[in-house]
């Protein structure tokens, strides 16, 4: 079963929640991050050198960074959601990966 590391209350890993729930997908959560700790204990820094959250374990493949995480499931699971050519592809990476992160670190201050 896959296993994702994060708070519910973290931005990051609600986006990464949503991507699993949207695919139907089971999963085991581990509450990682601020009250939680974990992140910095060193079985986590091997996960996760950064010490952030999510990170995810599918079936022994880790992988860290929510946009990286929404796009690994997204492709790896056929989610109806996954740009069908290149070209849409492009317009979606415009958009999730550069767009938001451009806007959300301002947002998340107001």
């Amino acid at each position: 079963m896959l296993k994702i590391w994060g708070r519910k209350n973290s931005v990051n890993v609600k986006k990464a929640l949503w991507a699993l729930e949207e695919l139907k997908l089971p999963y085991e959560r581990t509450d990682a991050g601020l009250q939680f700790g974990v992140v910095n204990t060193p079985e986590y820094r091997k996960l996760n050198p950064n010490g952030l959250v999510p990170t995810i374990d599918d079936d022994g493949f880790i992988l860290w960074e929510t946009a990286a995480i929404i796009l690994y499931l997204a492709e790896k699971y056929r989610s109806p959601l996954y740009p069908a050519t290149m070209e849409d592809k492009g317009r979606m990476l415009q958009w999730v990966m550069f767009f938001a992160n451009d806007v959300e670190a301002p947002m998340a201050t107001l």
